[in-house]
């Protein structure tokens, strides 16, 4: 079943997630039965196994629960930004936990999980990497065009600035 999807503003390939479950659940902050869920990646106190996307992009669900979807970003000014990514944005799957890309004091969206060969076939990974290694933090050249697979011990995590369209690239390994 295909659900007509809340539009997320960091996070606009939702429905090609693994984070979104496909099955049935009850919302545990609406009480409503549900076929497509969110259960992992949720920071909070208590355990949480299924929110549906109206209570994440309502703002109920991190009220209710004092939780956030996002472990970790870049840095932006404005506070509302900020409070939409972690308290209103589902994450994503990652090794060590997600850290969400900013650029033009925004955040990105996040566009999904890729490997160099996804970068060659989207006609994008010489401007990808160009960025990429202009940080300091970034892994070697030849480790990263070696090891990153998209379903590799070292994958990619895809980002694009909503502003200069610019692509970003989070790297991490297991």
């Amino acid at each position: 079943m295909i659900v007509d999807y809340i539009k997320f503003k960091y996070h606009p390939n939702l429905a090609e997630d693994e984070i979104l479950i496909r099955g049935e659940g009850i919302c545990q902050c609406c009480g409503k039965k549900v076929t497509e869920y969110i259960e992992q990646d949720i920071y909070a106190k208590e355990n949480i196994d299924c929110l549906c996307l109206n209570c994440i992009s309502d703002g109920s669900a991190a009220a209710k629960f004092d939780a956030e979807f996002v472990q970790d970003a870049e840095s932006v000014s404005d506070p509302e930004k900020r409070d939409e990514l972690f308290h209103r944005t589902p994450g994503y799957l990652a090794w060590q936990g997600e850290y969400w890309l900013a650029c033009c004091d925004d955040y990105c969206q996040y566009l999904g999980v890729v490997g160099i060969e996804e970068l060659d076939q989207f006609g994008i990974k010489d401007e990808v990497l160009r960025e990429y290694f202009s940080h300091s933090d970034s892994y070697p050249q030849d480790i990263l065009e070696q090891h990153l697979k998209k379903d590799g011990d070292m994958t990619g995590y895809l980002f694009r600035c909503l502003h200069c369209r610019r692509y970003r690239l989070y790297v991490d390994a297991n």
